[in-house]
């Protein structure tokens, strides 16, 4: 497949300059459409001034969950583990209390399992499994398994270590021989830092970050990716050849919940649809490092926008990458729907205060269904429905989709703002409770 650049000078300019608006110092995005595909590079690795290339280093942060899933899934598929099971059943030292929860659920963030980084943010995490298990035995799921959803790295660390457990290789030899399948040298495991080393060696022969890259509590996102390692992995994401037909559906299927209203996430993606289309998303942010990847099975198309210097502006990335797929692909995002006419002003206006609500303040418990109340009273009561305030109010907030089905109704809201266009989905209940919210 040919390397091309379908943006035009003028979008080109458009998006470096949204880029400088938001201190982005190094940016590549990576498309993939039908027969075509393009990278684009922009401004520099660090603060030396190399250029970016496409042989430089991006951290993807909690993008990398979609690898951890990818791994586990193709373990599934040789019938190395079976989904059905317990984590216990593998990771015979989990805590009691986790051991019943299956891998299924930790691959949907349905486990109700707790978030370890809340328990000890100050503390430097555990990096090895026996000290992970100790210090967060103590730990509680928030729900039932299936009753609600909560995103919780703690399940993908316990993936990560299911990969180890099974495979007989670490994590980080596992997703190697992944990326060898498919002639991906521009992949790897290593930590943010090794990235940043990388990018100041022309040669980009250092050695990984051992101490980080073996570590064995890891598969929370800790993979590094070139802008020509970023094209390989979408066109597999997009085409498969990793997985069969089964498991590769399995990927991108949101599972019910116990109420049987869908949560919205599949394994290592977020899932909408948009009309008939089916789009998967996710995003990520650690350590200076933020990274959005979007694909769009129906057309073909997918991006992953990497950034530097932009630590948590998601928000950015996320614009910039659906811009640049709406460039070479329209009708891959969000972006491409207009405005209809909404005839529940009321029940809009209540969700734009819940999304629009006080920083770190937690949305109205009366407005959330059972799948959030669960995640507000015993998880992240802040989390249970994404504040989207940024320190200004959009200056529009539109309905630009509306899909009725048997038992919930999806709601999807455009946000205009004069240096950006976010979306959120929502989902609300037959009593017009939020069940689900999620930014695109």
């Amino acid at each position: 497949m040919r390397i091309t650049t379908p943006f035009h000078s003028e979008q080109a300019h458009s998006l470096a300059q949204t880029a400088k608006d938001f201190n982005i110092c190094g940016l590549a995005i990576a498309v993939v459409a039908p027969g075509r595909k393009a990278l684009m590079l922009h401004g520099a690795t660090a603060s030396s001034g190399r250029a970016v290339n496409e042989r430089s280093w991006f951290s993807v942060a909690s993008v990398g969950k979609h690898f951890t899933a990818t791994a586990v899934l193709e373990l599934a598929m040789r019938k190395r583990l079976n989904l059905s099971k317990p984590i216990g059943h593998y990771l015979t030292d989990v805590p009691e209390a986790w051991a019943g929860r299956c891998i299924l659920s930790l691959l949907r963030h349905s486990s109700g399992l707790p978030e370890y980084l809340s328990a000890s943010p100050d503390e430097p995490v555990p990096d090895n499994r026996s000290n992970f298990m100790t210090r967060y035995a103590g730990l509680t799921p928030a729900f039932d398994e299936g009753a609600g959803w909560m995103y919780t790295n703690t399940n993908y660390i316990l993936l990560g270590m299911l990969i180890a457990q099974v495979s007989g290789h670490n994590y980080a030899d596992a997703l190697q021989n992944l990326f060898g399948q498919i002639g991906c040298e521009g992949a790897t495991v290593a930590s943010p830092s090794w990235a940043r080393q990388a990018n100041e060696n022309e040669s980009h022969t250092i050695s990984r970050d051992l101490d980080s890259a073996r570590r064995e509590v890891i598969g929370d996102g800790d993979v590094c990716l070139t802008p020509a390692g970023a094209l390989i992995w979408l066109e597999q994401m997009i085409d498969g050849g990793l997985l069969d037909t089964q498991h590769q559906s399995l990927m991108f299927t949101a599972g019910p919940l116990a109420t049987g209203r869908p949560s919205g996430y599949a394994c290592g993606w977020f899932i909408e649809k948009m009309g008939d289309a089916t789009i998967a998303h996710h995003g990520g942010h650690f350590d200076g490092w933020t990274a959005m990847a979007i694909l769009n099975h129906s057309i073909g198309s997918g991006v992953l926008a990497m950034c530097n210097l932009a630590p948590g502006n998601t928000r950015a990335i996320r614009h910039l990458a659906q811009t640049a797929l709406e460039s070479f692909a329209p009708g891959s995002t969000p972006l491409s729907l207009a405005a209809i006419t909404d005839t529940a002003p009321e029940l809009t206006q209540r969700i734009r205060a819940q999304l629009l609500r006080e920083p770190n303040s937690a949305p109205h418990p009366d407005y959330l269904a059972d799948e959030l109340r669960l995640v507000a009273e015993h998880g992240n009561p802040a989390r249970s429905v994404p504040n989207l305030f940024a320190g200004e109010q959009p200056t529009g907030f539109d309905l630009v989709q509306r899909q009725v089905q048997e038992n919930h109704t999806w709601h999807r809201y455009r946000l205009t703002y004069p240096n950006r266009i976010e979306h959120v989905l929502v989902g609300t209940s037959l009593d017009e409770k939020i069940f689900w919210a999620w930014p695109l």
